[in-house]
């Protein structure tokens, strides 16, 4: 007969059975999701994150942002933040420093009367397309702190892939794309690219690049000589060139 386990004893076993689950490879250190992105920066900021132990790197528009992300805005700074999940869009004045969260930021640090952003609501069905496409924009590629830059295209020579045609469906979502592209652009204040990265991000999902050429021209008429938008735009064109 094999001797019962004490109720202590197998609690031990469990404990260790459990570390060492969270031990082996690729499951202690999962990588936190994409939960926003940076669609305005005014100033200089930077960014880190407590898990990855790195110092802190700076800032850049249209970044996409990790849940745990530290973010510290000087005085004269601004930022706005888009997340995915809740479409939450907030605007941030420094001095101030955040976290990111799930589906929205926090003040941290501040003794009393943390600051608040100002608040606006875009529809998830807009935010959850910028999250998930599979091209969102050229060159992404993740950066020392779990921010994703966007918008630096790696390789600027054409897509050589065909693209391939359209289909009924995509053409009615291309189609519903636009339209609320044109609700968001109502609602939107002259410097905020959150209507063109939605857009874009949809054309770019079916390759539509003399489409997404015009989207660009639009986001650097906001934005003129944005070096970040000339990169995309030279980017994009190498694409339309091709025959895409």
């Amino acid at each position: 007969m094999k001797p019962k386990l004490g109720r202590n004893c197998r609690r031990i076993i469990c404990l260790a059975m459990f570390m060492a689950f969270l031990a082996a490879p690729g499951l202690a250190k999962t990588p936190a999701s994409d939960v926003a992105l940076v669609t305005m920066l005014a100033g200089e900021a930077s960014y880190w994150n407590d898990a990855e132990k790195k110092v802190p790197d700076r800032m850049q528009a249209f970044m996409k942002v990790r849940r745990g992300d530290n973010l510290k805005l000087p005085g004269a700074t601004s930022l706005t933040l888009l997340y995915f999940a809740s479409g939450r869009q907030e605007t941030w004045k420094g001095p101030v420093t955040l976290r990111a969260g799930d589906t929205e930021s926090a003040a941290v640090g501040a003794e009393k009367s943390p600051p608040q952003p100002e608040v606006k609501l875009i529809p998830t069905k807009a935010t959850k397309q910028m999250q998930g496409a599979p091209l969102l924009l050229p060159g992404s590629g993740i950066s020392k702190s779990g921010v994703i830059q966007t918008m630096t295209p790696a390789s600027p020579g054409p897509d050589r892939t065909p693209a391939a045609p359209l289909s009924p469906e995509a053409l009615r979502k291309i189609k519903e794309a636009e339209g609320i592209y044109r609700d968001l652009s109502k609602n939107a204040t002259a410097p905020d690219l959150t209507p063109e990265l939605y857009f874009f991000s949809v054309l770019a999902e079916y390759k539509q690049y003399p489409e997404m050429e015009k989207v660009v021209d639009t986001m650097l008429s906001k934005k003129p000589g944005d070096p970040a938008l000339k990169n995309l735009q030279i980017w994009v064109r190498s694409q339309a060139a091709a025959g895409h």
